[in-house]
């Protein structure tokens, strides 16, 4: 029922709009193009597009400046939650030893390349530009 009462309003709509003929199109067009050319209109565009390059350089450089401090807490945490896991995989026994059947070496290993490249990153800070030349979206 639904889809019928939207193809009757489509039909009424094509009928209507056929005998009106390209006039009130035209009108719109019109309308369209002055509000487009009016010079507050154009103040107002220009005003926007000012203020959101102004409020993408505030927010880069602030993400370029906390970035570093975020990404360290963020390793940190995480190497914290690494020993937490991988005392638990050992048993968790109060004598340091560990368990015969698992070897954590290989976990040591990855940790560690896993937190060279992080401290890589964190370090460098990011190095985005923004602007004309250098837009926000790719």
């Amino acid at each position: 029922m639904k889809k019928f009462i939207f193809v009757a309003g489509l039909a009424i709509g094509f009928v209507v709009g056929s005998r009106m003929g390209r006039g009130p199109y035209e009108s719109l067009e019109r309308t369209a193009h002055r509000v487009a050319e009016d010079p507050e209109v154009q103040r107002r565009a220009t005003q926007a597009r000012e203020t959101a390059t102004k409020v993408a350089h505030d927010t880069a450089s602030t993400v370029k400046e906390k970035g570093p401090g975020v990404a360290s807490s963020v390793q940190g945490a995480v190497a914290g939650a690494a020993g937490s896991a991988k005392e638990r995989l050992r048993g968790g026994s109060d004598d340091g030893a560990e368990s015969s059947d698992l070897d954590t070496s290989d976990l040591d290993q990855d940790a560690a390349a896993v937190a060279e490249k992080s401290s890589d990153s964190a370090s460098s800070g990011g190095d985005a530009e923004i602007g004309e030349d250098h837009p926000l979206s790719s």
